[in-house]
């Protein structure tokens, strides 16, 4: 007798925003990834303390520039084809959205995110990095707690970057595609 084939269910992002909107996931911080529905790890002090002073700076650095774009932390955005992350930082324009979403923020109108990394990097500059790259994200940040660096991609090509920039917390980091000069030195 054949033992039974396991196999797992994959959603697409519609169903998975159906069954977020239904509550299917009660207070669990859940995202769309390659189709599976993944439970996010918890969020320490380390990491929450440089998620927040970086979402600072980079508002401090779209004012500066004249920038209209929002800062967000921790909201859903749909890339399509069974990918839709929970970033820890998104900066977005939202002259580039429905004026009336209700919903994630459309990949198209993202300008950069950020995933800070405490403990996992391996994940942010594996999978998630691939998931991005082939989303078509221009630019993505990893923000390394541990090595106290930013880690800059640029050209996203079928499942990789084509340019990746490392800079120090502490520095004035300039970003890859966008006008922008973002003065990292709380992070030091």
């Amino acid at each position: 007798m054949n033992a039974p084939s396991r196999s797992l269910a994959t959603f697409t992002n519609e169903q998975f925003e159906r069954l977020v909107r239904s509550g299917g996931f009660g207070d669990m911080r859940v995202e769309l990834r390659r189709g599976l529905i993944v439970k996010t790890s918890p969020q320490y002090v380390p990491h929450g303390t440089v998620k927040r002073l970086l979402a600072k700076a980079l508002e401090t650095a779209l004012a500066s520039a004249g920038l209209a774009w929002i800062v967000d932390q921790e909201i859903s955005v749909r890339f399509g084809s069974g990918f839709e992350p929970l970033p820890d930082i998104i900066v977005w324009n939202p002259a580039e959205a429905p004026a009336n979403l209700d919903g994630p923020i459309p990949a198209s109108a993202v300008k950069l995110i950020v995933e800070v990394a405490d403990s996992t990097l391996a994940d942010d500059l594996g999978e998630k990095l691939e998931d991005y790259a082939a989303g078509g994200l221009a630019e993505y940040w990893v923000a390394d707690v541990q090595g106290r660096l930013v880690l800059r991609h640029s050209g996203p090509q079928a499942n990789a970057y084509a340019k990746r920039d490392p800079a120090h917390f502490g520095d004035i980091i300039a970003a890859l595609t966008q006008p922008l000069a973002v003065d990292t030195s709380t992070l030091k």
